[in-house]
């Protein structure tokens, strides 16, 4: 009974928070700016007796727009749709006739309700059906007319959020994960196919059976970082360095294709790293896809005289760049995510010079996760 209330008290202390200070720093620049604009705006169109009411409501919907932009409370549609239908709701409430007190409280519990089924629940958009409820006598005699400075508020508020929000690195509207694969079918990407689906977070959280504040794709994203920071920890500290091969073959840009397919066909490669000639540094990559796709767009009689004599197409004409790259530090289950789920056949290494230090394959990632499947096997 003690135990069951210290872990009852210790509810009521404040869990640790996820964002840096600088972030703190980034919500507080953009709730500013927003007031900043919204309200003077507000002021100078529709008047200060009309915007100083309002202004409460719009600070709380700029706290979530900036401090929680992945947040369903913050989406546009939550922001403009909720706090419009609430406005209605107040209004329609405020002039019923009812008693003030129970106007209110009819209020808050339509706003939820009807936001709630038109998913744009936004709270502040119960203080904005409180505010034309229990308003002064000039939002009463404005009646419907409050949801001009109301739509211009919200309006203005996510024009400054999709521009503000974007520009310091927080995509806004929080944008749906696209579904698929590289290679164009339905299958689920590899390292989904022995995890959890779509349908068993959707079963979870009619399990938990309260609102959670985030979106499926983002709970779906935080379970994933989990798995591969826990199978970091069971793994250990297996890094590009230990699996990756050091005596590579290379071509420089002014390398002609005839030399690199010569090259891919001796030593059974499936790609190329071009660096350049002095530094090694790595700007590109040919594969045996780019070259078959710049010989099927040539002739037959060119292509084949190509081959032959070694003149025509250079390697910088036709390499992929820039290259999907990996340091010497990076863990084994980034390697995985990458060589399974981005359909990439090798990963370069570089230094922090960018030069090529060494190259994964898929075969070298196979072997490396073998053998230490075989260390952790019970004696």
């Amino acid at each position: 009974m003690q135990e069951r209330l210290f872990d009852w008290c210790r509810s009521f202390v404040p869990a640790p928070l996820s964002a840096r200070p600088v972030e703190w720093l980034r919500v507080a620049l953009g709730v500013a700016l927003a007031m900043l604009l919204v309200l003077p705006s507000c002021a100078w169109i529709f008047g200060t007796s009309l915007t100083l009411p309002l202004a409460a409501p719009a600070a709380a919907s700029a706290v979530l727009v900036f401090a929680a932009p992945s947040s369903p409370f913050a989406q546009p549609w939550s922001v403009l749709a909720g706090n419009l239908l609430a406005t209605l709701i107040g209004v329609s409430l405020g002039a019923s006739g009812l008693p003030v007190m129970l106007a209110a409280g009819t209020a808050g519990a339509l706003v939820i309700i009807c936001l709630l089924g038109a998913r744009c629940l936004h709270p502040p958009g119960a203080a904005l059906a409180l505010v034309a409820v229990v308003g002064s006598a000039q939002i009463h005699a404005l009646g419907f007319g409050l949801l001009y400075p109301v739509a211009f508020n919200s309006a203005l508020l996510v024009a400054v959020a999709l521009v503000y929000n974007n520009l310091t690195g927080h995509a806004y509207p929080k944008p749906r994960t696209v579904r698929g694969n590289s290679h164009h079918t339905v299958d689920a990407l590899p390292s989904e196919r022995m995890s959890f689906t779509e349908d068993d977070v959707a079963r979870a959280l009619a399990d938990f059976g309260e609102y959670v504040d985030v979106t499926r794709d983002d709970l779906a994203q935080l379970i994933k970082q989990t798995e591969k920071h826990a199978l970091r920890r069971s793994m250990g500290e297996i890094t590009a360095a230990d699996i990756m091969s050091r005596d590579l073959y290379w071509a420089t840009p002014d390398c002609r294709i005839q030399t690199a397919w010569k090259s891919l066909r001796e030593h059974r490669l499936h790609s190329l790293p071009v660096v350049e000639a002095g530094s090694r540094k790595l700007i590109g990559i040919v594969t045996l896809v780019d070259l078959l796709k710049h010989l099927r767009s040539t002739p037959a009689r060119i292509r084949l005289g190509q081959l032959k004599r070694g003149g025509g197409t250079r390697l910088r004409a036709i390499m992929s760049s820039p290259v999907v790259t990996v340091s010497t530090d990076t863990h084994m289950v980034d390697l995985v995510f990458l060589l399974s789920d981005r359909g990439l056949h090798c990963l370069p290494v570089v230094d922090a010079q960018q030069r090529l230090v060494g190259m994964i394959t898929q075969t070298d990632l196979i072997a490396a996760l073998y053998r230490n499947w075989l260390k952790h096997l019970p004696d």
